[in-house]
């Protein structure tokens, strides 16, 4: 049987001095004991909330959002046209045409000291006059590849290469020009002999068609022949 609130006042009222100290004290401390319990109790949650928050969602991925530089663009875009600009022109070479290692002068000279010949090689002892190398088979061949090429002319310069076409194998015929409408030609002094004559007489002698001159012979061009 529990006692009534008055009677558990009475009881306090006549209790001690010393009693009711201690009564105080172990209330102060209950009371302090169940504060702290619900302070430490609240905090974690706190913390948790907090930490939760901070967590960004799983279903929400992070975006990298790249920066534009119009000003970055602009100037790229001027330096690319500069350099454009400023491209040199690349222009194909002419082709030219090799040079003899004789020119006009030095070949008439070489022809008229040479005095024989390899019968039937008219277009080997002409190239050698004026030191350029072998590459067509015969003078009718050299003539059809022969550039600077005057035809029908009487009169062909110094140091010019002379052609006809014709022969009995139709194979031509070069000599070299010495001025004055005469040739230095192999064989023209007889068989392996070579003669300078005039260019007319081997037309008629030797029954040849004259084509004209030119300043080539195998492709290479005689320095100094003059060209009318």
């Amino acid at each position: 049987m529990s006692a009534s609130p008055s009677s558990l006042f009475d009881r306090a009222a006549t209790a001690p001095a010393r009693v009711l100290v201690a009564l105080a004290l172990v209330a102060v401390t209950a009371t302090t004991v169940v504060a702290g319990h619900r302070h430490g109790a609240s905090a974690p949650a706190a913390s948790v909330a907090d930490a939760a928050a901070e967590v960004p969602p799983a279903h929400e991925p992070a975006v990298r959002r790249d920066v534009v530089s119009r000003s970055g663009d602009r100037r790229h875009g001027a330096t690319t046209a500069a350099v454009r600009r400023a491209a040199p022109l690349v222009r194909k070479p002419i082709p030219t045409m090799p040079e003899a290692r004789s020119d006009a002068a030095e070949t008439v000279a070489a022809a008229e000291a040479s005095a024989y010949n390899i019968p039937g090689h008219c277009l080997g002892w002409a190239r050698e006059q004026a030191d350029i190398p072998s590459r067509y088979a015969d003078a009718a061949t050299a003539w059809e590849h022969a550039r600077g090429r005057h035809p029908g002319d009487l009169t062909p310069p110094e140091g010019a290469a002379v052609y006809w076409l014709g022969g009995s194998g139709g194979h031509g015929h070069v000599a070299i020009s010495v001025g004055g409408g005469l040739v230095r030609s192999s064989d023209a002094g007889g068989y392996g002999v070579v003669a300078t004559v005039p260019l007319r007489r081997l037309t008629r002698e030797w029954h040849l068609t004259y084509v004209g001159w030119s300043d080539s012979v195998n492709g290479y061009r005689i320095p100094g022949v003059a060209r009318t």
